[in-house]
């Protein structure tokens, strides 16, 4: 039955080669071999939004609107913004945000328990009996959001216990405002709202706003920033307990899943930090135990979960870029023998045949960056483009974590066996962006050298000739086999072309149905041996959790990687989809002879 659903799904079915690898014994008996799962935590800016942006909407002619009003007036506008449809009391803002009621007795709708009390971080989230500064669709973020509630580690919140300088903080109004001689309308708005519903949705920032309060500002090469993105509220702890920002949301559930999960070892990383092009991952906890704590049995203590948590509680979401298939890639290396006999160097150090790689413009380069003007000519150029070193840039003075390998020599090996099974766990809210600076060209060159094939059993094919010109590039896609919409009795399908999206997306291919790669690495790790230094084929599968999201992109890197697809779409269904894939790359664990 397990191979037939393998056959299905195109899971690779072979046999188990037996030998003695790394320093464990040959056990005498058969013993179920314990797999490796990474956390590949999506630590991009918008796992800062709140899953559900606050309320925009306002009944048509119910705000006053005063003639000549000052700058603290219902309508007038000052240094924090205009305010319009300010306040608490509009009936249709009031049925939007009917979702809390910190008057209930019920606390999933009063908030009253603190949704992560972890002590590992610097404050609860959230107090329920605090302010906290925030913007529509996220906290107010310290680094682009002015004034705010959140610091750089996502580990501090800065609230206010008192009604008065919430509001004062929040709206910082220039001093012919000054909330004292008297209070201003709009101060005495907020301190009600805040009194009696626990929110209050503030002014807007306009064109005319001045700088600090006129943030956040658009970055070049960004998308349009929605307009919630501008609108400033105050919101009680209790408001947040109910809806948590999706960090919030992830960052406990991981934890949970990591307290409670099978014993197995365990891994946490996030996409990493910008080198320029290829960004390698960042190996925030690696595999835990390490081989020798891992077999027959895990040992507990050595497995550390708490350690494991608060690797989790170390990831900053600030990454401007979605990276998934990098991120993926670098996995690969990591899981490579590339410290027993320097397997991914001989696969992907510089210089590569044809060029520098793929995906076409200028022997191997891509065309310029259409909002940022970016030189793309040089596109994967580096010596070490894909096996990059530790860093620092000599700009920012930011460490750069380079591309992760296994340490062997303390133990902390990446594979301990040749038939251990081994899986890439991914929590994303979104489809991959800026992320396309992997070798696409060699891996091809690599699979299809070994005769690779799709999951309905046709032979992978690519051509990376004239990619603009050229109907058919092959390489991975998977795209058109996901429902899109059911409108009974009609189902409607993807397409390829919905995983060719470039806007905002730069570099991409030029190549019809092959213009993003990381379903491609998926593909390639999913299907190579990785080890050289082992029997047996060492490959990675992926696993993907879309977080209220379910891109097509998304579905076919799960597809592409032999792993499952799950769209999450609240806690518990984000939960359960990480215990699945826990234990479907747990069900089927190779044993030792």
């Amino acid at each position: 039955m397990r191979n037939e659903r393998n056959r299905r799904m195109g899971l690779t079915v072979g046999l188990v080669v037996a030998g003695v690898v790394g320093p464990l014994p040959l056990p005498a008996l058969a013993q179920e071999i314990p797999p490796n799962a990474v956390f590949l935590m999506d630590n991009s800016e918008s796992m800062q939004d709140y899953l559900e942006y606050l309320s925009e909407a306002f009944t048509p002619g119910y705000y006053p609107t005063p003639t000549n009003p000052g700058s603290g007036d219902l309508g007038g506008e000052g240094s924090a913004g205009r305010a319009i449809n300010t306040g608490c009391s509009d009936p249709a803002l009031v049925q939007a945000m009917r979702w809390f009621n910190k008057d209930s007795a019920d606390p999933s709708l009063n908030g009253s328990i603190p949704y992560d009390s972890d002590p590992d971080l610097g404050s609860p989230f959230f107090e329920p009996n605090k302010f906290y500064t925030s913007r529509g669709r996220r906290l107010a973020w310290s680094v682009k959001d002015f004034p705010y509630s959140i610091d750089p580690s996502f580990m501090y919140l800065s609230g206010h216990s008192d009604t008065l300088s919430a509001c004062y903080n929040a709206v910082y109004w220039d001093t012919t405002s000054y909330p004292y001689s008297p209070m201003s309308p709009v101060i005495q708005e907020c301190m009600s709202c805040l009194s009696s519903k626990g929110w209050w949705r503030g002014p807007l920032v306009t064109s005319n706003t001045p700088y600090p309060q006129n943030t956040p500002i658009r970055e070049p090469g960004e998308p349009p920033l929605p307009p919630e993105a501008y609108r400033k509220w105050v919101l009680s702890g209790r408001v947040l307990n109910v809806r948590p920002p999706k960090f919030a949301m992830v960052r406990r559930v991981l934890k949970d899943v990591i307290r409670t999960a099978p014993a197995m070892r365990l891994s946490v990383a996030t996409f990493g930090k910008d080198h320029g092009w290829f960004d390698p991952p960042e190996l925030i906890e690696p595999l835990r135990p390490s081989c020798d704590m891992s077999y027959p049995t895990v040992n507990e203590s050595a497995l550390n979960r708490p350690l494991l948590m608060q690797a989790v509680n170390r990831v900053r979401f600030v990454n401007p870029e979605r990276s998934i298939g990098e991120a993926l890639f670098g996995l690969g290396g990591y899981f490579s023998s590339q410290k027993a006999d320097n397997q991914w160097e001989n696969w992907f150090k510089q210089p590569l045949s044809p060029g520098w790689g793929w995906p076409g413009c200028c022997n191997g380069g891509t065309y310029d960056d259409p909002y940022t003007g970016r030189e793309g000519l040089y596109w994967g150029v580096t010596a070490d483009e894909w096996v990059k070193r530790p860093t620092t840039d000599p700009t920012t003075g930011v460490y750069l974590p380079g591309q992760p390998w296994e340490d062997v020599a303390s133990g902390r090996r990446s594979v301990c066996f040749g038939t251990q099974r081994n899986g890439v766990i991914v929590v994303s809210d979104g489809s991959p962006r800026s992320d396309n600076t992997v070798p696409i060209t060699r891996m091809m060159e690599l699979l299809l050298a070994n005769g690779a094939r799709h999951p309905d059993g046709s032979l992978l094919t690519f051509n990376p000739i004239n990619p603009e010109t050229n109907p058919s590039v092959g390489g991975v896609n998977y795209c058109d086999q996901f429902m899109k919409r059911e409108v009974y009795p009609v189902v409607e399908y993807f397409t390829k072309a919905d995983c060719d999206y470039t806007d905002y997306n730069w570099p991409a291919g030029l190549g019809v149905g092959n213009k993003n790669f990381m379903d491609d690495v998926a593909f390639f790790l999913s299907r190579t041996d990785l080890r050289g230094d082992m029997p047996g084929l060492q490959t990675v599968r992926t696993y993907v959790v879309g977080y209220n999201d379910s891109s097509p992109m998304l579905q076919s890197i799960a597809r592409a990687g032999q792993g499952y697809f799950y769209r999450s779409n609240n806690v518990a269904e984000l939960r359960d989809a990480l215990r699945h894939a826990l234990n479907d790359l747990r069900s089927s664990t190779g044993s030792t002879p």
